[in-house]
This record gives C-alpha cells, structure tokens and sequence, in this order.
C-alpha cells in the first residue's frame, strides 16, 4: 500500500476520532453517561468478538497469559475511561474535550517518567510545559473571569485522559505475546460488560422503554462512535504504526482537536478565541515534543583510524 493510502486511513482516523466528541455531546442530553458507552462498546464488541474468532485458541492463549494486566486495562481504560469522558462531555464543550485529550502523548511521557524511571528528554518537558499551560489557561482563562470554580467537564476529561495513558503504559509494560488487534479486542468484550454492569445502576437506566424511546440521531451516532472511532479507526491508526513508524503516525494526533472545531462550526456550536488560543498552544506543544523527542540522533564520532603499523625495519632496530 502507498504512503498516500496510509495518510488517509491515518487522516480518516483522526477525523472520526474529533467527531466522537460531539457526538458523544448530544447522546449524553438523552442516556446517562455509562449507558451511553456502553451502547458504543457494545457495537464494538460484536465487531471485535468476528475478529477474535478467527484468531482462535491464540486469542485464549493471550487471555489466560495475560488476564491480569488486561482486566486492569479494561477497568481503567475501558470503563472509567468512558464513564468520566461521557460524564465530562455532558458539563464541557466538545472541543474543550478534544483539545485536553490532545495532550494524551504527553501525559502518558510524564507518566512513564515518574513512576517508571523512564527518561524524559528535553524536549517532552518542553512541550510538556506548553501544552500544558495551553490546557490551564482553557480551563482556569473563563472560571477567573467569572470568579468560579473550574469547569467540572474540564476536569472529568483530564481524569480521562490520564486513565487513557494508564492503558497504554500497562499494555506495554505487562502485557506479553499479544498483539494490538487482539489486545483490542478483549478489552473491548470485556469493557462492553463491565460499563452494562455501570449502567444498570445509574439512572437513566437502559430499560427497553428508555431505549425505545430514544431519536433516531442517538442510534445513528452510537453506530458512528462503535463502528468507525472504536474499531475502524484503531485498525487504520495500529496500520500505520506497523508500516510507517509511531513518529510519523503520531503527527496525526494533532488534527484531532482540528476535525473536533471542523465539526462544531458545521453543527452550529460555539468556538471561542479563547478556545482557539488555547488550541494553538497545545498543538505548539505537542509538536515540539513529539519533533524533538523523535529526532534521529546524531551520527556517532567515527572511530580513529588505527595507528599505521610501525615500520618493520625501525620495529627490528
């Protein structure tokens, strides 16, 4: 397949990933945060459950290996993880969300850091420090004008974006011999089960009255979310990783927050300057970050060349 091809499926996945925010947005005015994910994950679920099939006695064979590290993936990364994003998208703005989720890779950089000793270059603490005082003036810029507390949504979405980094540091440091479709896959089936035992315990509860009722635009949104961000796009997104390298794919994390404010110009939602401004920032730094972290590094010294053999004759005398 041609880089072009890749850069698209690489580009799709970024624009179904900054859509799920506003989609996410208007199905929580109708389900209880839990009960919409798990109706998202539940799609994904079916989808996943034909792809394990065909891999068989190795999807078991991963499973009994690693069911440990998987389950706190899934609790963690699965269940929390969309609890909070759902709940934190029915107090913020979509595009608030997807500019806090931006700092995702950096997050999980900090993260390994200091709580596994792994180092953090220059330029992770660089971007680290921009983007991150881009999200802060997000956040703190309208609460202090205001003379009130930060954004309850703001928060919630930060705590879901730090679950989303716990997942990805767990599966590469625990997990063994598995691989990311498959890793993807149990943890989809098992998070669609544990978001239903969620959400049969909040209220609105997912009865079939309540789901009955629901506009057609909620089921068309949920098949969205399932379908192309849950499963297509972590498809196209592992693809890239495979034939292109996690440098060059990661660039196209940054168009996330973009298709996010695409989207929410296109359905009528408010984006302010101070979103805008803010935008920037992270961007700004999650660029340096990932440029500088990903540099090649520079050509070693080139050995000396060795000393020439003395001269035979003067080595006799």
């Amino acid at each position: 397949m041609s880089k072009k091809a890749i850069y698209l499926m690489l580009t799709l996945s970024a624009l179904f990933w900054g859509a799920t925010f506003n989609l996410v947005e208007y199905t929580v005015r109708y389900l209880s945060p839990p009960a919409g994910g798990a109706m998202r994950y539940s799609i994904a679920a079916v989808l996943m459950l034909v792809v394990l099939a065909f891999r068989g006695r190795a999807t078991l064979d991963i499973l009994r290996r690693n069911w440990r590290p998987l389950l706190v993936m899934t609790v963690v990364g699965v269940v929390i993880f969309n609890v909070l994003l759902f709940f934190g998208l029915r107090y913020t703005s979509p595009t608030n969300g997807a500019l806090i989720q931006a700092t995702n890779p950096l997050i999980t950089a900090l993260i390994a850091g200091v709580c596994y000793g792994e180092r953090i270059s220059r330029g992770h603490k660089i971007g680290t420090l921009v983007s991150f005082s881009g999200v802060a003036v997000l956040i703190l810029g309208s609460s202090i004008q205001r003379l009130e507390a930060p954004n309850l949504g703001d928060l919630l979405c930060i705590g879901a974006t730090t679950c989303l980094a716990l997942y990805s540091i767990l599966g590469g440091r625990y997990l063994k011999g598995s691989t990311p479709i498959v890793t993807t896959g149990i943890t989809t089936v098992l998070g669609c089960v544990g978001l239903w035992a969620v959400a049969s315990q909040v209220t609105p509860k997912p009865t079939p009255s309540v789901l009955a009722g629901l506009p057609a635009g909620v089921y068309w949104a949920l098949a969205f979310v399932g379908v192309l961000a849950t499963v297509l796009a972590y498809i196209f997104w592992n693809y890239g990783v495979s034939h292109i390298g996690i440098a060059d794919t990661a660039v196209f994390f940054h168009l996330v927050p973009v298709f996010t404010v695409l989207a929410s110009f296109v359905l009528g939602q408010p984006v302010t300057l101070l979103q805008i401004g803010a935008g920037i920032v992270v961007t700004l730094g999650v660029f340096i970050s990932s440029r500088v972290a990903h540099a090649p590094a520079p050509d070693p010294d080139p050995e000396p060349d060795p000393e020439p053999d003395p001269d035979p004759e003067a080595a006799a005398v």
